[in-house]
């Protein structure tokens, strides 16, 4: 996990200092004590000699699980109702060539009726019955333009009834498409609900091994500790290489920045969590799966699960801004990617021991947390 993890903020490191001024680069050096300490951090964090440690560890694995799945299935129905759209166009579209299928026959079966009404004569009836020439020749060109306008119908028949023949296999190919991702999304649901049983019985361990109250604090304040040291080495990783100039400079931005989901905050910052211990951000419900959206642009500075808060996104906006995302059910982003305002980052879920669906919010000015609705409009 650590080095997975490592190796994609490498990457991001990497290519986004691609092109800056030397001075402003990464070093090796820089970038060898990074992984120090990352290294330590995530040991820490993946503790596992004690009960709590090993039951959040699980607790982990889950999630993770449960986020992967969802990204499926939400994939999955994007597909399946694409499919169906294709499928009403196609079928549209077989309607119509019958419609014209049907007037290309009545058309034929009027020039049919005119050419026995003419007579349903050969040329040499026509050359011997008449005795004009001027008569002759204009009854022959009547009689060419009636046979090269059946033959014309019948071509065009035959080519609407090689369409249709086409278009019909075409549908049965998006049928049995659509019949396969139907029984792929059946799978997945009963694996997403396999997995979110697993959960429960993991969280109820945790509720039981965290029934006292003291248990719970120290457990809170271990977890801030954590995440202030997280922020505190990506603070210190990123602060030397530089936001694009076309990115608009955070501080600018106070009260102007969209809401990461549309939703009711339930929890305020500054509110209290337990004990002497406040929230330091807000907690909106939202429905699960629901879009999590940047609040503006930056790099992607952290994207995976953290003790507490689950799979977690964590944005550097410059200047020493960063803004958390929390909570979430699957991730759409990864550690160094750019990502702009109203960008899809994330979807809202329960992770990180949640018994409900929500997302925690949270903006830093240098690690230290602001209060998100003097920053939302």
């Amino acid at each position: 996990m650590m080095r997975g993890f490592f190796a994609w903020f490498l990457l991001g490191l990497i290519s986004l200092s691609v092109g800056a001024d030397s001075s402003m680069t990464a070093t090796s050096e820089q970038l060898r004590q990074l992984e120090s300490r990352i290294s330590k951090l995530q040991a820490q964090m993946h503790n596992t000699r004690t009960q709590y440690g090993r039951l959040q560890h699980q607790l982990q694995y889950s999630e993770e699980d449960i986020g992967k799945v969802a990204q499926r299935l939400e994939t999955l129905h994007s597909a399946f109702i694409d499919k169906q759209h294709t499928l009403a166009v196609l079928k549209n579209r077989q309607s119509a060539l019958h419609s014209q299928l049907d007037i290309q026959r009545e058309v034929l079966a009027r020039q049919i009726r005119a050419a026995y009404m003419m007579g349903h004569q050969d040329y040499l009836k026509l050359w011997l019955n008449q005795e004009e020439p001027f008569i002759i020749g204009r009854v022959l060109t009547y009689y060419n333009y009636f046979n090269r306008a059946r033959s014309r119908q019948i071509a065009n028949i035959k080519e609407t009834l090689q369409s249709l023949t086409a278009l019909k296999q075409t549908i049965e190919l998006e049928k049995t498409d659509l019949n396969q991702l139907v029984v792929e999304q059946t799978q997945k649901k009963k694996e997403l609900e396999l997995n979110h049983k697993e959960r429960q019985k993991i969280l109820a361990q945790l509720a039981k091994s965290l029934e006292n109250q003291d248990k719970k604090l120290k457990g809170l304040q271990e977890d801030k500790r954590r995440l202030e040291t997280l922020l505190g080495t990506l603070g210190e990783a990123l602060k030397n290489i530089p936001l694009p100039r076309q990115i608009k400079a955070f501080a600018k931005l106070k009260g102007q920045l969209p809401f990461p989901v549309q939703g009711k905050i339930i929890k305020r910052f500054g509110q209290r969590l337990v004990s002497h211990l406040k929230w330091q951000g807000i907690l909106i419900a939202a429905p699960r799966g629901k879009k999590v959206r940047a609040v503006a642009a930056g790099r992607v500075a952290f994207a995976q699960w953290f003790r507490n808060l689950g799979l977690l996104v964590i944005i550097d906006h410059g200047k020493g801004y960063m803004s958390l995302y929390a909570h979430t059910q699957s991730l759409y982003v990864k550690t160094g990617n750019w990502v702009n305002t109203n960008d899809t980052i994330a979807t809202v879920g329960n992770s990180g021991g949640r018994n409900f669906s929500a997302l925690y919010f949270e903006i830093r000015y240098q690690g230290v947390p602001q209060a998100p609705r003097k920053w939302l409009r």
